[in-house]
């Protein structure tokens, strides 16, 4: 066939393959658009890098990222652990085993410990919330290895991963009690489309996070939700196409694709309190949201840049200052630098955001000390993730860790 003929048959194949999974994945609920970037034409076969992604791969191979001990700078920050830590840990497994088939996957994500990463968060918390918060995160970081990890359909067919993202934004919709039908009954969407295995998890958060919130609190948690999905839609289209962002978009993508905003959404929840909307809404209260996020980010991606590597992705926040430094000052000490001083300058507005909080609540004392509350868990969910990340099996900082307390990472 000559080559013009090829192309058009290729693209009518695609089009058709297109308009079947429309058919086969429609549903009578709204969706919510997702836009992603387009995917590569002729991915790489090393480890399905291409474009910018596979460049930057090869200055980055072999070289080592050092990293301070991060503990000096969070020093005053507390941490603690929930007495209720060993038996989390049984709870992690059997939640696993309910959603997991692969031996292999089942045992890479028991070795992560993700109930030590609870108890860490949540060291306050009495049983009935650690049961709706280990559902929910355990449902999340498995939800979104669906379409990271590199070794699944979805994660390497950007169509299956729309599909993905739509039906799953659906259930969740529908799980927090947000879509209600012309008669006033909820309509199930499980009854027209069969849903990945992992969301029953989410049927179980979802359960408690109704029972012990109201449709405001849940209209917001759906909202952090939505844009995490969206996000991460718009990181993988990234990665399919090998296309490395400047930092500043980079951060906004990331911002959302690292999970965090929702977490902190039902943190109420878990605290059993009830912030009033004058609060959670506010200036201060949105920047504390948001310096969270972006230190629980930049911890994120340093800790996990050599497995995120390894699995074939560039979407990290060290290969992108990398790639976004001058050429004279592009070295992985640069990175560094650079990094320190993200995180010191997000620590400084996260305390100026306390101040503000705590100043704006001074009249009421109950109210003051349920932001204080909500301050002092923003605290623990980033010192939680930092001690995690350091103890974890999933990223293997155990094997990089010097005795000084520092990190050498080999990429």
């Amino acid at each position: 066939m000559e080559p013009k003929g090829m192309a058009t048959l290729l693209r009518l194949t695609r089009r058709m393959r297109s308009k079947l999974l429309s058919i086969l994945f429609s549903s009578p609920y709204k969706k919510t658009d997702i836009a992603l970037p387009p995917t590569s034409e002729e991915p790489s076969a090393q480890q399905g890098l291409c474009g910018e992604a596979l460049i930057l791969a090869s200055q980055l191979h072999g070289k080592t990222f050092h990293l301070p001990d991060l503990w000096k700078v969070f020093a005053e920050w507390p941490m603690a652990a929930n007495k209720h830590a060993k038996r989390l840990e049984g709870l992690v497994d059997s939640m696993l085993e309910r959603i997991i088939t692969n031996e292999k996957k089942l045992k890479a994500l028991k070795r992560a410990n993700f109930a030590r990463l609870l108890s860490l968060w949540y060291p306050d918390a009495d049983w009935p919330e650690l049961e709706i918060a280990t559902a929910y995160s355990v449902w999340i970081f498995v939800w979104d290895d669906e379409v990271d990890a590199g070794d699944t359909d979805v994660s390497t067919d950007e169509e299956l991963a729309r599909a993905y993202y739509q039906k799953s934004l659906t259930a969740v919709r529908h799980h927090l009690g947000l879509i209600p039908s012309e008669d006033g009954k909820e309509e199930n969407p499980e009854d027209d489309e069969v849903l990945h295995s992992n969301m029953t998890l989410f049927v179980d958060a979802g359960r408690g996070v109704r029972a012990a919130t109201d449709k405001i609190q849940r209209e917001r948690f759906f909202r952090e939700l939505e844009n995490f999905m969206i996000q991460v839609g718009v990181e993988h289209g990234h990665r399919m196409r090998g296309s490395i962002p400047t930092l500043a978009k980079y951060l906004e993508i990331r911002s959302g694709s690292v999970g965090c905003a929702p977490q902190i959404a039902i943190t109420d929840c878990m605290l059993k309190v009830r912030l009033p909307e004058s609060i959670m809404e506010c200036g201060a209260m949105k920047s504390l949201w948001r310096e969270t996020v972006v230190i629980c980010l930049i911890l994120n991606d340093i800790y996990s840049v050599q497995k995120e590597i390894a699995q074939g992705s560039l979407f990290n926040i060290v290969p992108v200052m990398f790639k976004n430094c001058p050429p004279e000052k592009q070295t992985l000490d640069t990175v560094t630098d650079q990094i320190d001083v993200a995180l010191r300058e997000s620590m400084q507005r996260f305390e100026e955001a306390s101040t503000s909080l705590n100043e704006k609540t001074a009249g009421d004392a109950q109210l003051n000390q349920d932001v204080q509350s909500f301050i002092k868990w923003c605290r623990y969910f980033i010192t939680g993730v930092l001690q995690w990340s350091l103890e974890s099996g999933r990223y293997g900082m155990a094997d990089c860790l010097q005795e000084d307390g520092t990190l050498s990472i080999v990429l």
